[in-house]
């Protein structure tokens, strides 16, 4: 091993993951705060709705006109502005739910208080937890790659056999 070997991407990652640790550690009282804060924030529902909106209006006039292949989700039955309308309202619901009820996990298993959820168990609370911080943060990455992709076009074309 020498230190060509090292994927430095890989290593920026480690040395941000682990500073953000030691933040959280040596914070926790204020990071906890600041979480409660971003989830309890009165403006969440509409910035995220208008996040959404926007990403998903961007990516439709990036391919209203394109003529390559599209492989939109409902595409082939009801067109590309059909495809991003329902992707920004799926996407939009999907983040605006698992928020809430990223909320109300957060406040009653972390912060302590309000009970939200009366009738489900630890367990059932924490699977909640799990699968809505995966769609919270896979229909980040969706809106976010839609938005990227309409910004950043490729210089690519379609591949087309020899003859």
């Amino acid at each position: 091993m020498s230190i060509k070997d090292i994927d430095w991407k890989l290593f920026a990652v480690l040395v941000f993951l682990v500073g953000l640790s030691v933040v959280y550690l040596l914070n926790q009282d204020a990071v906890r705060l600041a979480i409660k804060s971003c989830l309890t924030w009165a403006y969440l529902s509409k910035v995220i709705w208008l996040s959404v909106s926007i990403s998903f209006s961007i990516h439709y006039l990036s391919v209203r006109n394109n003529t390559n292949s599209y492989e939109g989700l409902i595409y082939k039955s009801f067109g590309k502005f059909a495809d991003s309308a329902f992707a920004a309202i799926t996407y939009g619901l999907a983040l605006t739910t698992s928020a809430s009820i990223l909320k109300g996990v957060y406040i009653q298993q972390i912060i302590g208080g309000t009970v939200y959820f009366n009738y489900f168990g630890e367990v059932d609370i924490y699977s909640m937890l799990v699968v809505c911080l995966f769609l919270f943060g896979y229909s980040i990455y969706a809106t976010g790659h839609a938005l990227i992709g309409a910004i950043f076009r490729g210089a690519s074309e379609n591949a087309k056999a020899a003859e």
